[in-house]
């Protein structure tokens, strides 16, 4: 049977958000296709320049009438090689060839493009366009000179430390979470750190605001966090409370314009709104996760998403 998906959904095994929106997705009975990159070893692909072909399950599906993509997570994660000494090649040909294939995908709307979304999950990047775009910044500073840090620490009254990346740390015994953190010093003997470190000064914090954009519309939430400490909400055994939240029409347009620049139809930005009642940009996400959200508060967040997916289908 040869199937021509109109949809391509992109991500790994473990997501679980995509599996929460295909259930809801299979109503429309649009074609699609799903691809985690540790299938690529029970799949069949080829590729000869003006079609690609996948066969899978008994199935070949034509890539030439894809319409939209959702593209969640990187092709990083594979089956290990049958010779271990030759994974990394391996990996890197797997990786390559994937991300070129997506790239073959000219004309169909992306959910995000691919290199678009590496480019805007670059802190150091974002951060700094956030800047030149007029949203209200904490004073930062990127440093691997402990002098240096201990400087910016000093010069605040409080200040907090965060990961550049992602914060998922994985070891030997499993993997866990790094969260933004307070900091008061830097002490080490050394005077270059391995890595840049990310500082931040401490806001004087009222409640943490999460707004997920998707195209033209934004959902903003609340959170209240019950803790002294609202460093990070995000920590599980932080009690939180939810509830929808109005936004300034113009902190509004600004995001819908950073979006633009970035070139994302997605992204979940995070806000500190302080006790004066400034917004504070900290980050976007154009990969974030939504579906807790949506059911916290019944937000249409997945309907939205699949009203974008499909509406030049």
């Amino acid at each position: 049977m040869i199937v021509f998906p109109r949809i391509l959904f992109i991500s790994n095994k473990d997501d679980l958000a995509l599996d929460y929106l295909i259930l809801k997705f299979q109503n429309n009975g649009i074609e699609y296709l799903r691809i985690n990159s540790e299938d690529i070893t029970q799949f069949g692909i080829s590729f000869n320049l003006n079609e690609a072909i996948i066969d899978y399950n008994d199935t070949t599906f034509n890539l030439s009438k894809v319409a939209s993509v959702y593209f969640r997570r990187a092709p990083s994660i594979f089956p290990k090689t049958e010779v271990l000494e030759n994974s990394h090649f391996v990996n890197t040909e797997r990786r390559d060839f994937l991300e070129g294939l997506y790239l073959t995908l000219r004309n169909v709307k992306w959910i995000n493009p691919i290199f678009e979304t590496y480019i805007a999950e670059k802190k150091t990047y974002q951060i700094t366009l956030a800047k030149r775009m007029g949203f209200n910044i904490p004073k930062t500073v990127f440093t691997n000179n402990s002098e240096r840090a201990n400087n910016f620490i000093n010069s605040q009254n409080y200040s907090i430390i965060k990961p550049i990346c992602h914060g998922l740390q994985i070891t030997n015994t499993g993997a866990y979470s790094i969260y933004t953190s307070d900091i008061q010093s830097i002490n080490v003997d050394v005077k270059l750190f391995e890595s840049p470190i990310y500082l931040q000064e401490k806001l004087n914090t009222y409640r943490d605001i999460r707004a997920t954009v998707i195209g033209d519309k934004i959902f903003a939430v609340e959170i209240e966090s019950f803790t002294e400490n609202k460093v990070d909400w995000r920590r599980p055994e932080i009690r939180k409370n939810y509830s929808n939240h109005n936004l300034p029409t113009e902190l509004k347009n600004r995001m819908l314009s950073f979006n633009a620049k970035l070139g994302l139809q997605y992204s979940a930005f995070d806000f500190i709104l302080t006790k004066d009642h400034n917004y504070m940009f900290l980050e976007t996400n154009p990969a974030g996760e939504w579906v807790w959200l949506e059911n916290e508060l019944d937000i249409p967040i997945s309907d939205t998403i699949i009203n974008e997916l499909i509406k030049d289908v």
